[in-house]
């Protein structure tokens, strides 16, 4: 008798500790930055800066007489910008950044100084695209813009959101809201963004300008825009197109009278000329043809396996920017097809785990933010495999993470900071929802607290 009443006396307690246990959901644990991605970055610059030395130490002690110059000016920068990165993706709150104020200044900031560079840049190569800082050297506003870019959408996005969440953006009629949408969604900052295209475009930048363009489609896709916003953008841009038209049709011949047309010839020659060069190479130079055969000789080459790392010879005054534009070239001619597609490889797991964590992103600022950067990087990258491989028309692109360059590598880097620190506040899906929900907790330890 005695041992039936502390048997049922037991399993009363424990029915109540079952159903304490079952009736709270247990609390998250803290998500951790995305392993594969921070992996990949730490391969990428860490394999930047041996091919960058190997392709960099004839010019570099041909111009500066040491040969370890432009490798360790960039590995200092690359340092700087891992170290950033990481206190990005791990000490710093992401919504720390998500304040509309923030993407205003910097917008100001980025466009005074497109048009400073513009009025009193250094012309290097026919194209005025470089301010000179002491001591830092020269610099792109076009490489801060690709940064800005992302960031002032994201703190729009994310603002718009929020008002909209509070009632606000509303009008009386349905063709009013409608018209409305269009701007606030899609007009407004596209028209922002435009302002900087523009300036770009007229430094001349083409390849900046095209990167632009695509990363601010990507920028729209992943803010996750509703299709009535979209039609009534679309229908209102086509009205104001076909107006702009008219008015340049009626301007044209003023324009012509002051030589406006000589001076568009004059900016785009440059770029007329890499086209037919690349449509009918036939017809074109030696010159003309020069730098994109080399490369083409670079790589053919290498074969399999390369000649070897440091032993290429294309590097040594055959190939132009080979530590720069057409790195690429002497990775395949070093390290064969085995290392360009290593590359490759690379940075298609950085688009993919990129894309994924746009997925996962836990709100419309760290998507586009996560989407943004990621294309901002894998478009540049393809762009640059693609014109050192002659699939298309030559253009000034740097490979990220492996060309020389302290300003764009340091901008790159910070955008995967973001990136990073995107992934640790991501949303818990699938598997790990199924994992940390009552019912699997309570599976797991058999009923028991």
């Amino acid at each position: 008798m005695r041992r039936e009443q502390l048997i049922e006396s037991a399993a009363y307690r424990n029915r109540d500790v079952r159903h304490v246990t079952n009736s709270v959901s247990p609390l998250p644990s803290p998500r951790r930055i995305h392993g594969g991605l921070l992996i990949v970055m730490l391969i990428m610059a860490c394999f930047g800066l041996i091919m960058l030395f190997s392709a960099s130490m004839s010019g570099s002690f041909d111009q500066e007489g040491d040969a370890m110059y432009v490798v360790f000016r960039q590995a200092g920068i690359t340092a700087m910008g891992l170290a950033v990165a990481l206190i990005l993706a791990v000490a710093i709150p992401l919504k720390l950044f998500d304040h509309f104020w923030m993407s205003a200044i910097l917008y100001v900031i980025t466009s005074g100084l497109l048009v400073y560079v513009k009025l009193f840049g250094v012309v290097i190569n026919s194209a005025r695209r470089w301010i000179r800082i002491p001591v830092f050297g020269t610099f792109q506003p076009s490489e801060l813009a690709k940064l800005a870019m992302v960031f002032c959408f994201a703190g729009y996005v994310s603002m718009v959101r929020r008002r909209r969440a509070k009632g606000k953006c509303r009008f009386k009629t349905k063709l009013g809201q409608f018209l409305a949408d269009g701007w606030i969604d899609i007009l407004f900052p596209f028209l922002a963004f435009l302002v900087w295209l523009g300036l770009i475009l007229w430094q001349p930048h083409l390849s900046a300008t095209l990167i632009l363009g695509f990363v601010m489609l990507a920028m729209f896709l992943a803010a996750g825009i509703r299709l009535r916003s979209w039609i009534s953008a679309i229908t209102q841009m086509v009205l104001i197109l076909v107006i702009i038209a008219l008015l340049v049709g009626v301007a044209l011949p003023a324009l012509k009278a002051k030589g406006f047309e000589e001076t568009i010839e004059k900016n785009f020659a440059h770029v007329e000329k890499r086209l037919d060069t690349f449509l009918n190479p036939e017809s074109a130079s030696a010159d003309d043809t020069y730098q994109i055969d080399q490369s083409v000789i670079a790589m053919g080459s290498g074969g399999l396996s390369g000649v070897g790392l440091g032993s290429g010879r294309q590097k040594y005054n055959y190939l132009p920017e080979p530590y720069n534009d057409f790195i690429f070239a002497v990775i395949g001619e070093e390290l064969g097809f085995i290392g360009t597609l290593s590359v490759i490889l690379l940075f298609v797991l950085f688009l993919l785990m990129g894309v994924g964590i746009t997925y996962r992103a836990p709100n419309a600022f760290g998507a586009v933010l996560a989407g943004g950067y990621t294309m901002l990087i894998s478009i540049q990258a393809f762009l640059n495999i693609a014109v050192a491989t002659k699939t298309i028309p030559a253009t000034g692109i740097s490979l990220p993470l492996f060309s020389y360059g302290g300003t764009s590598n340091l901008f790159f880097l910070l955008a995967i900071g973001f990136i990073l620190a995107v992934s640790k506040t991501g949303r818990l899906q699938g598997q790990e929802l199924a994992e940390r929900s009552p019912s699997a907790t309570a599976r797991r330890t058999g009923g028991r607290p």
